[in-house]
């Protein structure tokens, strides 16, 4: 007998099988039966846990934001240096995009910026909240001498996010043909090159 999965872990498995169906085929492909065909469950079982595809948007925006800035605010809040937070916040973010590549599908989707408008606010949010945790190191190491004098802190970090959403962007237009993690280094070196 199988044994019975809670309510929270099969709300993660439904989330997790649609970032996989929007990693694989779109944010277009994102029906129920699509869900339910990944996550090897009912459709029945995916309405047990949420109401309709709304709300499975919801909640795929709400696993997105916290993914990422969930990290970069446990990073931040750490002992290291303020480059070395830059860092591993920078290449934390591209392992996640690596690992799901079903997220610069669903953030860049003209499904969730036109139709689903609370949830590109949400996200808008978790955004803001991201370039405000990275100004706050920018600002620390401009401080402790790392970081060049002067350097626009906010935009600094606008910089880092872009090279992440470029990076993301390219990679689903070339859908996933070409090396993430070479191409983040490479930008990585440069920006390090240009900040400190």
């Amino acid at each position: 007998m199988l044994e019975k999965k809670s309510t929270r872990i099969r709300k993660e498995e439904i989330v997790q099988a649609a970032l996989e169906v929007v990693g694989k085929k779109g944010v277009r492909a994102l029906t129920i039966a699509a869900i339910a065909e990944e996550a090897g469950m009912s459709e029945a079982n995916i309405y047990r846990h949420f109401v309709g595809k709304d709300d499975i948007y919801a909640a795929l925006g709400d696993f997105i934001g916290s993914a990422v800035m969930g990290k970069a605010a446990t990073i931040a809040g750490g002992s290291r240096k303020p480059l070395e937070k830059l860092e591993t916040i920078f290449f934390s973010h591209i392992d996640l995009l690596l690992e799901h590549p079903g997220i610069p599908r669903f953030v860049f989707s003209d499904d969730v910026h036109l139709t689903h408008r609370n949830v590109a606010e949400m996200l808008l949010r978790r955004i803001g909240n991201y370039v405000d945790t990275i100004s706050g190191i920018i600002a620390a190491g401009i401080v402790e001498g790392d970081i060049k004098p002067g350097l626009a802190q906010r935009e600094t970090a606008l910089t880092l996010l872009g090279m992440i959403q470029f990076t993301a962007l390219r990679s689903t237009l070339s859908n996933e043909s070409f090396d993430i993690r070479g191409e983040a280094e490479k930008l990585w070196n440069n920006f390090m090159g240009l900040i400190s």
